[in-house]
């Protein structure tokens, strides 16, 4: 198994960089439905890995295509945490060789944060390098949560949006299988970068998102 780095790119944002599409995904499947899954069954619950891989491929004809579905990967570093201190206690039947090196990763993301820095919110993203566009818009998602005064600019610009248009994306993002607690922070991380990508931006018309993903884009680059 090919290893992975861990490199820090914001305060308190660490990258996991793990250039295969499959041990990328795999290695962060856990804890991304865990944080954000839109079945209940999963989000906020210690699950069986071979029941959830059973659901997704269900729900999409019998294919489990989560590798090809998702390519980057973000996570509250608290909610990694919370999630493998139930991995611990569970089922050994209900893990797979994927969770010790999801494990390994939080511990070692936890050890690079300076103890005076513990009590503030840290970030995990998942991509397969630090310089292409699924980097780019994990690290929007980083900074969201771990920098009010980005997270208070761009939910400024969010706000400005014509309402039609902003209906569009969320329905959109729901399609997609986000909910509807991520809307605000995939809105301004899909303009930032990756707003033509699968189907976000279905109804609204391109001149809109391009002239929003340069706003959002000059906040970005601020950071």
């Amino acid at each position: 198994m090919e290893s992975e780095t861990i490199e820090k790119v914001k305060d308190r944002v660490f990258a996991v960089v793990i250039p295969d599409d499959y041990a990328r995904a795999m290695t962060f499947l856990r804890v991304q439905e865990y944080y954000e899954s839109p079945s209940h069954e999963f989000r906020g619950r210690d699950f069986d890995i071979w029941r959830y891989i059973e659901w997704y491929s269900r729900d999409r004809d019998g294919s489990f295509s989560y590798a090809s579905d998702w390519g980057g990967f973000n996570i509250p570093l608290q909610a990694a945490m919370d999630c493998y201190r139930g991995v611990a206690a569970m089922p050994c039947e209900w893990k797979s060789h994927w969770d010790g090196r999801m494990s390994s990763i939080v511990d070692r993301v936890s050890s690079m944060i300076p103890e005076g820095e513990r009590h503030l919110p840290a970030y995990i993203i998942g991509s397969a390098d630090v310089v292409g566009p699924t980097f780019k818009h994990e690290v929007a998602h980083g900074l969201y949560h771990t920098d009010p005064v980005y997270r208070g600019l761009v939910d400024e610009i969010t706000a400005g949006i014509d309402p039609t248009h902003m209906e569009s994306f969320r329905s959109n993002l729901l399609s997609m299988g986000y909910t509807e607690g991520v809307i605000m922070d995939e809105v301004q991380a899909y303009l930032t970068c990756g707003w033509q990508h699968g189907g976000f931006s279905d109804g609204v018309p391109g001149k809109v998102c391009g002239g929003l993903s340069e706003t959002y884009n000059k906040t970005f680059n601020n950071f």
